[in-house]
């Protein structure tokens, strides 16, 4: 069957009809839209965002024994460096090192031969001492007689009386060496003068030792109780939050490990110094531990939370309301318009759940304990009051305090 003929004019004015139809369709289809689009966008720009809600609490005012921190090194109230009092060679280590040992408890022994040597030939010359005293005493006593009977002449008899006394020095004078060379002997046993830890041995069996303050000490030993902490007090400290009772009769010291913050001691303190230090401003403190535990050795620093012991008014908020932005201690402050304040504040001494605050706050003001995460400053919030400590159990549910 013969195909119609149908010249290129007529089929390019047929592209262009549909191109034209398409074109109005589709912008029908848009011109409907439109509308929809904009009034969706119109809402969601009109509709308000909800105020996040946050639990508030004003800040606590109370009495408090407020501690002030300090840095302080354990000592031992009694240490002694073992030298020995006599010269020689040490024969035995009579003791197992870190022990603890009673007073009096040998610890080394110096080779006693040279000395039972010398006691025996101190005693021979003691006895011959007191041979000759007898003899001069003797021809005193005839001498004494013939001069009543004026039979000796008196030149004679002073001469023996002389001889006489000088008998009974050389006599007391061995018998003074005996006692040195007892003591000798005694000292090449060489015991511990305070019950307490020995520490390891400086010098081993077969060394030779020297006698004197200034030879190499043979050990150390430190007593166990009491235990002393000494610990320096700035004068701000002193005088504003201890009130500058110089003679620290109420005062207490919590000695607390410097690593775990456990609590190792209550102690009071037993010594203040006479004047503060003029190159660091600090007064010298120390306290008495009679019945240490079995953390606290001497050497060792730990940390010191004094108190006066008397409470002192303070501002506390929960510890966990507290953040820390770069070092920096803040809180949240709920201003009276709803809006969040960031406020740098300066913290004290932990009381349970509660920190003090020593300054960037003032009593009452209300500040954010739980829902940090959804709020940053400058924020329009809804406060759920609460009070400060009851927030402590709410606390348990919500996020913890945030770190920036």
């Amino acid at each position: 069957m013969p195909q119609p003929n149908i010249s290129s004019s007529h089929r390019t004015t047929l592209r262009t009809m549909l191109v034209l139809t398409a074109s109005v369709v589709a912008a029908a289809v848009m011109v409907a839209c439109q509308p929809a689009v904009s009034t969706a966008s119109a809402g969601a720009t009109e509709a308000p965002s909800a105020a996040p809600s946050v639990m508030v609490a004003p800040v606590l005012q109370r009495a408090v024994e407020t501690p002030v921190a300090h840095v302080g090194r354990v000592e031992a109230a009694q240490r002694v460096e073992l030298r020995p009092r006599v010269a020689g060679h040490i024969e035995a280590v009579l003791f197992r090192e870190g022990d603890i040992v009673r007073a009096g408890q040998p610890l080394f022994r110096i080779d006693p031969r040279p000395f039972d040597a010398a006691l025996e030939r101190a005693r021979a010359d003691l006895r011959l001492a007191r041979a000759k005293e007898t003899l001069a005493h003797s021809e005193s006593d005839r001498a004494a007689r013939l001069a009543a009977e004026q039979a000796i002449a008196e030149e004679e008899v002073e001469r023996r009386a002389a001889a006489h006394a000088e008998a009974q020095a050389r006599s007391a004078a061995a018998q003074a060496a005996v006692q040195a060379a007892n003591l000798d002997r005694e000292f090449a046993v060489i015991r511990a003068p305070i019950g307490g830890r020995i520490g390891r041995a400086l010098v081993t069996a077969g060394n030779y030792v020297g006698a004197g303050a200034s030879q190499t000490p043979l050990a150390t030993l430190v007593g166990t109780a009491p235990l002393h902490v000494h610990f320096d007090v700035s004068e701000p400290a002193l005088l504003g939050q201890l009130g500058g009772d110089r003679a620290a009769a109420n005062w207490r010291a919590k000695i607390v490990d410097a690593h775990s913050a456990r609590e190792l001691a209550v102690a009071p303190i037993d010594f203040t110094d006479n004047e503060v230090s003029g190159a660091a401003g600090t007064l010298r403190l120390r306290a008495r531990i009679d019945k240490p535990a079995a953390g606290l050795v001497p050497g060792q620093f730990v940390r010191v939370q004094l108190t006066a012991g008397e409470a002192q008014p303070a501002l506390l908020v929960l510890d966990k309301a507290i953040g820390t932005d770069q070092g920096q201690r803040y809180v949240l402050v709920v201003k009276l318009d709803q809006t969040l304040e960031y406020r740098p504040v300066r913290v004290g001494a932990q009381q349970g759940d509660l920190r003090v605050v020593t300054s960037g706050l003032s009593a009452n003001e209300r500040v954010v304990v739980s829902g940090f995460m959804r709020v940053r400053p400058g924020m329009t919030v809804k406060p759920q009051p609460v009070a400060m400590e009851a927030a402590s159990t709410a606390q348990s549910a919500a996020t913890p305090s945030r770190q920036s």
